[in-house]
């Protein structure tokens, strides 16, 4: 049996040659929960929820954000998949680091997009996620 690269973080993970193969949504969901207020700036409350998998040459990121306003909640999964050209293991730390610094950048512009036309369609007005920056959003490893 060949050996398996064990990679420990983002930048080796990219050196392996880890390309993005796919996102998609596989949660979009808006609930209301008042009554809809006068037009202005709303307060978001942002939690966000990380998930990995890896399996031979394939790793993937679910990141699961649930967006809360006064007047409504929200959930969007988004899932990024990237595959290296061989298979590989990763260290504890490796899955949380990749998805802080490489991963969550892949996605965001399609969490931040999914929730404006989501409280757009239901509300009248587009919620924006404000910008984040690469290291601004960081996952731990679960001990």
């Amino acid at each position: 049996m060949p050996d398996v690269a064990t990679l420990n973080d983002a930048k080796e993970m990219l050196d392996a040659a880890l390309e993005l193969t796919g996102i998609r949504f596989d949660r979009l969901a808006i609930d209301l929960t008042g009554t809809m207020g006068e037009d202005g700036e709303t307060p978001l409350e942002i939690e966000c929820v990380l998930g990995t998998r890896q399996e031979g040459s394939q790793f993937g990121a679910r990141f699961e954000f649930q967006v809360t306003a006064p007047q409504w909640s929200a959930v969007i999964g988004v899932v990024t998949e990237y595959t290296a050209a061989q298979d590989f293991e990763l260290s504890e730390q490796a899955p949380a680091d990749f998805a802080s610094k490489v991963a969550i950048m892949a996605a965001f512009p399609y969490i931040r997009e999914a929730l404006a036309n989501l409280t757009m369609r239901v509300t009248g007005a587009a919620a924006l996620l404000p910008i984040i920056r690469q290291g601004e959003l960081t996952f731990r490893s679960k001990p």
